[in-house]
């Protein structure tokens, strides 16, 4: 048997080897160029989110010190209503305090324009919204006439008779109860 001796490969075609070795180059080129591209997509898309992010944080915060604006408004609001609200009570106050004068005032009127003779007047007491008249009379008739007279006089006094008693020399103590307001 005869040996075969191995012929070394000989490239007969030498350009199909370059023209393969530039395809592969070209290839290995475009993948890179095409890993670059999307690098640089990937990355302008990254700030151009970042940049919408950040504008949307500004609007956030421009809103955030808005509200925070409107809350300042609106506790001065509070605290200006609470002071109306005071001032309105002390209002009220003052006007209770000056029907209450002018109830004292027609009230003594009322009284001395009913006072029949015969009739003394010796105490009066405030009892909160009541006042509690106490005197001596010369008899029943005239604490009757008294009670007749305010009731006239005065019809917001509401007289009321709480106690008569006797006296010594045949007169008649007694305690008469009005109200105070109207």
């Amino acid at each position: 048997m005869t040996a075969v001796a191995q012929v070394p490969g000989i490239n007969l075609l030498p350009h199909r080897q370059a023209a393969r070795r530039r395809r592969s180059q070209l290839l290995l080129w475009q993948l890179a160029g095409g890993a670059m591209l999307g690098l640089l997509l990937a990355l302008a898309a990254g700030a151009w989110l970042q940049q919408q992010l950040d504008a949307q944080l500004r609007r956030q915060e421009g809103w955030r010190h808005a509200m925070q604006q409107v809350n300042a408004v609106l506790v001065s609001g509070k605290r200006v209503q609470g002071e109306t609200a005071a001032l309105l009570l002390r209002q009220q106050a003052m006007a209770r305090l000056q029907e209450q004068r002018n109830a004292w005032v027609r009230m003594l009127d009322a009284l001395a324009r009913a006072m029949p003779a015969g009739v003394t007047l010796h105490g009066v007491r405030q009892e909160t919204a009541m006042v509690r008249l106490q005197g001596q009379a010369v008899s029943q008739d005239k604490v009757a006439a008294l009670l007749l007279a305010l009731a006239q006089a005065a019809p917001w006094s509401r007289p009321a008779l709480v106690e008569v008693r006797g006296a010594a020399d045949g007169a008649v103590e007694w305690t008469v109860r009005l109200a105070l307001a109207p």
